[in-house]
This record gives C-alpha cells, structure tokens and sequence, in this order.
C-alpha cells in the first residue's frame, strides 16, 4: 500500500508539472513606442524575441531580422480571400533595411505563448502604424526554436482584421478575449 501512495503521488506532481509546462503563458514584456528605439533585444524568451523582430522594423534594421529569424526561417501571410503568401521574409528584411528610425511601428498586445522544450508559439495581435497613421491590424503567429540560448523565430504568419475594423482592433479583440463580446 506504501508503494501504491508513493507511486499515486510521484504519478500526481508528474502530472501537475507537465500541465504547467505546457499552459499558456500570458505577456511578460510590453514596450512603448518610445522603448523600440533603445531597448536592448532580448532574445532569452519568446516574447522578447516577437518584440525584437517589432524593434528591427521600428529600428529600419535588416541585419536585427537575421538574428531574429533562424536561418531556416519564413514569414508567409494568409490574407484577406484565404490565399497564402508565401515565403516573403528575403522581401521584409529589404523592406525594414529602407525604413528610417520610428517610421514604421507594429504594437503588438495580448500576447500568448506556449512553450514545450525548444519548441514555442507566440499569438500576437497587433496594430501597425506607419508615419504616425494606423495602417493595418489583425494577428500574428510566430513558431519558434530555441537556438542555444535564443529564441528565434523559425516559421512566422500573420492575417490582417477585416478592413476598416483597425480604430477598434485592440479593445474588441481584447474584450472578446475577456470574453465581453
């Protein structure tokens, strides 16, 4: 009978352990606009990584999109009619190199991460801007490897909201989160 509660409890912390292993993770880093331009990248979770690769554009940095990106990676986008864009990473990389410092800025909010060993997806939900006007929204995906010490984004997606819903993206995706809409 000693053997059986032993083995019931080992079996119940196992058990507990994995579970918490693998749930979601809510958003543990949020920057501002302002913290774009000078925080330093942090590459050690998978939500310092999403934000990197907002900070390369913000930046106009194409060479921070190829620490950010394992070099296997890919940026594809699922658009508006269900059609897939494919690989056009090599074509936002050139992008982000013409942009100057503030230019263009993605917010992300309402992050979600799930983490099992050196495998991560981030869900993220942004608005983009870019001279100071809002000029898209909707979600992005990002599946991640672990790379050493770094995540880096190995495969990453993004859909744009219907047109016209960006002024008021954040709060109805954020409510629908709350489960208020």
């Amino acid at each position: 009978m000693t053997l059986f509660l032993r083995f019931s409890a080992f079996l119940t912390l196992a058990v507990l352990a994995a579970c918490a292993a693998g749930s979601p993770k809510s958003e543990t880093l949020k920057y501002e606009a302002s913290d774009y331009a000078n925080a330093s990248i942090d590459l050690t979770t998978p939500q310092g990584t999403a934000y990197a690769m907002m900070m390369a554009m913000y930046r106009g940095d194409a060479d921070l999109v190829d620490i950010v990106f394992h070099e296997h990676g890919r940026l594809s986008r699922i658009k508006a009619d269900g059609s897939v864009e494919p690989d056009g990473l090599k074509r936002w990389k050139d992008w982000v190199g013409t942009l100057e410092t503030g230019q263009a800025h993605e917010e992300l909010f309402g992050l979600r991460t799930e983490e099992y060993g050196k495998l991560a997806t981030v869900w993220a939900p942004f608005l983009i801007s870019f001279d100071g006007k809002i000029v898209g929204c909707g979600v992005n995906q990002f599946s991640m490897a672990k790379d050493g010490e770094s995540w880096r984004i190995i495969s990453g997606m993004d859909t744009p909201a219907p047109k016209g819903s960006c002024d008021s993206f954040k709060a109805d995706y954020l409510a629908a989160q709350r489960g208020l809409k």
